[in-house]
């Protein structure tokens, strides 16, 4: 008889998923092994027999390494990365990992390198994948790949712990393939997936390509001895809640006992919110009564399941039966419980309602949090009572519950929609002095509100403050094309942009570039070139986009000529990239190449 054949790779399981660029380099093969089931890996050799519960004596530590863990309890994290990179001798393993973590939270994962390479052959798997997430948070995926390659061999084939963090990374950013294929790299490599791989990619899977699908995935895991846990089964009832199967997420969840799984309230709670989403809530009651009969009580979580449903659906007459019947079953209403009921309340526009229950919470003694706070301000401005926002504001200080960028961008946003734009900057000043920066959110809401109120020269000064603090301000371009439409407005922005430069601000690159996209798309070319002179004698530097906007801006206008000119001028300065200069030189339809 043939010997079976070998299991499938996790790209191939769940085609039409691509092959990925980030197995090796060379054509990818299946793996011709199986993996063993766990448990019977033996003990790699040289290490000592698990404890038997015995305590184990305290670390005795290097001089150099009490010095170290002094500086990294303290938090002095530059002395402690002083003081390991001019060390003879390697810092001791834990301290280090617990450093490398601290220098990632702070966003610095190229300091985190030097300590990981201070630890030379002692790092170990938790050393690099502390490093690896560090770099993933920070958005660099290709250094966290980079860094899985360069582990050695011993560590790569032992633990699944360095590679979660940039398989998760890779699922987030919907790189599903990519991540498929780290999974196979792994199995490539004899390194065994643990169950958080596997739930983190079946998450993923089904986000992309649906549960049926995703369900071979699982298949894979038992095949490769990893056994999937309550999370695991999770994931798949989710799924099928939010594809609408929720009679199927029910025989599933049902189906657990026989998959030697007992489900747990989480499990439960996830096919609740798929039938109070359903709006079935014969089959939610009778859910709730198999939880109690299975002896897995349900909690506050399931409570606030329901109750966020029933205020979604408008359905407040029901919540009070709800509460009634989940405190028989020791479920006590909590701020998340008491802020569905107030959003719901203040959706149905009876704010004052709203109001009397935040008093009535605080009496039960459960404290309102900042949701509580920015949903009932959310109600208030809504029914333009803006004396009662702002003494709810004052409230929140006095509770010690500080406004955070929710609640200003919340009263700032209602502010700019009835048109009160002075009001609004009033509110944007108080920001800072209340311990908030204004965010992306916050700048685009009140420079939309200023253009629209004809208050050009205020609203290019927050594009230009806007980017100038790092933030992307694209979303801009739009709203100035639409205002540059208008054939009157065109000199009314040149005139601003003056007037910002005798006020001594300097315009940012960012904003030429969005006044010269703004433009050209409305056929303005000439003006955008005397702009361009402008900024060049102002000594803003242009960018690689600046004269892409140009380039483009001519030949849209039919000066195909000058746009040709302007690239090959620009070609022999080097200032353009090569991948730009080809896909600009095909829109001018033109065979231009770098020096």
């Amino acid at each position: 008889m043939p010997s079976p054949p070998p299991p499938p790779t996790a790209c191939a399981l769940l085609l039409p998923f691509s092959p990925s660029p980030y197995t090796s380099g060379q054509p990818h093969h299946p793996a011709p092994h199986r993996l063993r089931v766990r448990g019977s890996k033996p003990s790699p050799p040289g290490l000592p027999k698990p404890s038997t519960g015995a305590r184990p004596p305290p670390r005795r530590l290097h001089e150099a390494d009490r010095r170290l863990s002094s500086l990294v309890h303290r938090g002095d994290l530059d002395a402690a990365l002083r003081l390991v990179r001019a060390s003879p001798r390697p810092p001791d393993v834990p301290l280090a990992n617990r450093l490398v973590r601290d220098l990632c939270r702070r966003g610095r994962p190229a300091d985190a390198a030097r300590v990981v390479e201070a630890c030379g052959p002692e790092a170990t798997a938790a050393t690099y994948g502390a490093l690896v997430d560090g770099y993933c948070r920070a958005g660099l995926l290709e250094d966290a790949r980079r860094v899985v390659g360069g582990m050695p061999a011993a560590v790569r084939a032992t633990s699944a712990y360095a590679y979660n963090p940039l398989i998760h990374a890779l699922c987030e950013r919907g790189r599903v393939a990519d991540a498929l294929g780290v999974l196979d790299g792994m199995l490539c490599r004899g390194c065994a997936p643990d169950v958080v791989t596997y739930n983190i990619l079946l998450e993923a899977a089904c986000k992309a390509r649906g549960y049926r699908q995703a369900m071979e995935l699982v298949d894979l895991m038992r095949a490769e001895g990893c056994e999937p846990n309550n999370v695991t089964y999770n994931v798949i009832i989710d799924a099928m809640c939010r594809e609408g199967d929720v009679d199927k997420a029910r025989e599933f969840l049902d189906s657990l006992p026989s998959r030697g799984c007992q489900p747990n309230t989480i499990n439960y709670n996830t096919a609740l919110k798929g039938f109070c989403s359903a709006e079935r809530w014969e089959d939610a009651d009778e859910l709730l009564d198999e939880m109690v009969r299975e002896n897995c009580p349900p909690s506050e979580a399931t409570l606030n399941v329901i109750i966020n449903a029933l205020c979604r659906k408008g359905l407040l007459q029901k919540v009070t039966r709800y509460l009634e019947k989940m405190s028989k079953h020791g479920c006590a209403a909590n701020v998340v419980t008491y802020n569905a009921v107030i959003n719901g309340i203040c959706e149905q526009g009876h704010v004052d309602s709203a109001l009397e229950l935040l008093s009535n919470m605080q009496s039960y003694g459960c404290k309102p949090d900042i949701v509580t706070y920015n949903t009932l301000l959310k109600g208030l401005c809504s029914a333009e009572r803006w004396e009662d926002a702002e003494e709810l504001m004052a409230k929140m200080t006095q509770n010690d519950c500080l406004p955070d960028n929710m609640t200003f961008n919340t009263i700032i946003n209602f502010l700019c929609q009835k048109g009160l734009i002075v009001q609004a900057l009033e509110v944007f000043k108080q920001m800072p002095e209340k311990g908030c920066n204004p965010n992306s959110i916050t700048y685009s809401t009140i420079i939309c509100g200023l253009a629209k109120a004809g208050k050009l020269e205020q609203a290019l000064e927050l594009i230009n403050e806007m980017a100038s603090k790092g933030f992307n301000a694209d979303k801009m371009y739009h709203l100035l094309t639409e205002y540059l439409n208008k054939e009157d407005k065109i000199e009314e922005v040149v005139q601003a942009v003056h007037k910002l430069q005798d006020a001594g601000i300097s315009p940012h690159t960012v904003l030429y570039n969005t006044l010269l996209l703004g433009l050209c798309r409305n056929g303005k070319t000439d003006y955008a070139i005397d702009m361009f002179a402008d900024m060049v004698s102002c000594g803003c530097m242009p960018d690689e986009l600046t004269y892409i906007i140009l380039i483009e801006g001519l030949a849209y206008e039919g000066y195909l000529k000058e746009a040709r000119e302007l690239l090959s001028k620009l070609c022999s300065r080097d200032v353009l990239s090569n991948s730009l200069i080809k896909n600009v030189a095909l829109l001018l339809g033109q065979n231009i190449h770098s020096s």
